[in-house]
């Protein structure tokens, strides 16, 4: 998976719930500072978050995958499937979910024409 984690491009490590990346490093290899100085980490990301939030285009499925060219998102048409984007789609995004897991994700409104309680 670390090879989807090095480039800025059209694919992406697809998190599913519970799961998580662990970065690491060995600041012991930095330069030292200077007397009275201190050291700030930045970590840059480049990606996309799509939860189950209400409020979130497709957010109970992982497609539409978003991708560099597109014009906005929610997109109208598809993710691009020249070789490269095809390849990473059969080698990564292989997880099968069954669509039987909890359900407890999503809000059921009442029906307007039931009777209040």
């Amino acid at each position: 998976m670390l090879r989807l984690l090095t480039s800025f491009d059209d694919r992406f490590v697809v998190f599913g719930t519970g799961d998580e990346i662990a970065l690491e490093f060995d600041p012991a290899k930095l330069p030292a500072l200077p007397q009275d100085w201190t050291r700030d980490y930045f970590f840059l990301v480049n990606g996309y978050e799509k939860d189950m939030d209400f409020y979130a285009a497709d957010g109970f499925t992982v497609e539409p995958l978003p991708f560099k060219a597109m014009p906005g998102y929610p997109y109208k048409g598809s993710y691009p499937t020249d070789r490269e984007h095809l390849d990473y789609l059969l080698e990564y995004n292989t997880r099968h979910v069954s669509g039987n897991e909890e359900g407890a994700y999503s809000y059921q409104y009442p029906d307007a024409a039931s009777p209040k309680r």
